[in-house]
């Protein structure tokens, strides 16, 4: 079997000097940003300070620049020689693709989500803004959050401090072929959530590793950094031409998972999350017929060990989740197995294993495991090990 390791990239942004670029650099981050002339942010510095960062980063520099005419962005760019330039804001299309003819280093837009409760929004609109961004040329596209006024009108774009709706961002992860960062909000206590979400090409992040504004926090640069490692994962994905090798897979798994395993499931609705848990269930030795406890969240059966099966597809908040004492089947010595695994991401523990299930057509679905722990990484590697012996 064939894993594919996935590693997230970091940016820090508002880069502010010599000092703190080195800083991030050293922590292992893989670019840094400095803002240039952007009147609306504690950060930007002028053309001098910009070029002392530039010339000595060992770390790729990307130049964040806001409402510049082409002749002025063009200027800034012969006098840095960044590795790329980042436009804030809202960039129309036409100026991205007059960008591009000119110019040879990295171009990276952004879109923007409104801050998260604030209002809401029609990712529709933001796939069509970002296929038009890659068709024009853009390398790398950046999701961002804005913050609004009252009426609705937007207040700041970027260097809000605050998370967008990371639902919908996940949503737009597949609109595009070219990278996407994930921004807005994010810091070392929720960067493992925030990438386990939404699963971004990488983050970008200003405000969660400082200790005042335009100061950069080592502790929190390094912690940070650390999380990010932490949450680069192996993945293995296989093609299911039937749903009864999708059970049999899960019945495999059922017959070696140890006590206290708990699996969670992605996937949209009919795409096998069912079919998937009776597998397991038969591989726990359970005799009933497992069905989707969807109006009673919870079912509780007898096998070879406790097994519950969770379906959180109706659940308001994880409140409620939190109300039902999610941590007896979390933290137990039964198996645990959660359909609509994303609505309580932010309270699974550290390990656990994660499947993906996404219809291709009819019968095929395609099937992703992840595993967080090396415990279930062992797991997977047994159960295939297993499968194709018996085939």
């Amino acid at each position: 079997m064939n894993w594919v390791e996935k590693a997230y990239k970091v940016k820090i942004c508002g880069t502010t000097s010599v000092i703190d670029a080195k800083m991030a650099s050293d922590a292992g981050a893989d670019y840094s940003g400095v803002l240039v002339d952007v009147p609306i942010s504690e950060r930007s510095l002028d053309i001098d300070r910009a070029k002392s960062i530039v010339e000595t980063s060992s770390i790729p520099v990307l130049i964040l620049i806001m409402g510049k005419t082409i002749d002025e962005i063009v200027s800034i760019v012969n006098s840095l020689r960044p590795y790329g330039i980042h436009l804030l804001g809202q960039t129309p299309v036409e100026l991205l693709r007059k960008l591009r003819a000119i110019l040879n280093c990295q171009i990276w837009l952004t879109v923007y989500l409104p801050a998260k409760g604030q209002a809401d929004v029609n990712t529709s609109d933001i796939q069509k803004l970002m296929v038009s961004y890659q068709e024009a040329g853009a390398d790398a596209i950046v999701i961002d959050t804005v913050t609004l006024m009252a009426d609705g009108k937007a207040s700041r774009y970027g260097g809000t401090g605050k998370v967008a709706d990371w639902d919908k961002a996940r949503d737009l992860m597949n609109s595009v072929k070219i990278p996407i960062f994930l921004a807005g909000g994010i810091n070392p206590d929720n960067v493992g959530f925030a990438i386990r979400k939404v699963d971004p090409y990488g983050v970008d992040l200003a405000s969660g590793v400082e200790k005042s504004k335009g100061i950069r926090d080592p502790d929190k640069t390094k912690k940070l950094i650390q999380e990010v490692k932490k949450a680069s994962r192996k993945s293995f994905t296989i093609i299911s031409y039937k749903p009864e090798y999708t059970q049999d897979i899960g019945e495999k798994i059922g017959g070696l998972i140890f006590p206290g395993g708990l699996i969670a499931l992605r996937g949209n609705l009919g795409s096998g999350k069912t079919v998937f848990a009776q597998g397991l269930a038969k591989g726990l030795g359970v005799k009933p017929i497992v069905t989707s406890p969807t109006f009673v969240i919870i079912n509780e059966y007898e096998g070879r060990l406790p097994f519950y099966h969770i379906d959180t597809y109706r659940l308001m908040s994880t409140e409620e989740m939190q109300n039902l004492g999610y941590e007896e089947y979390f933290y137990g010595n039964g198996i645990t197995i959660i359909e609509w695994a994303d609505k309580v991401e932010e309270l699974l523990p550290d390990e656990y294993l994660m499947i993906e299930l996404i219809v291709l057509d009819e019968y095929t679905r395609e099937i992703t495991f992840i595993p967080y722990g090396k415990k279930y990484f062992e797991l997977i590697s047994q159960v295939f090990e297993v499968l194709n012996c018996s085939k």
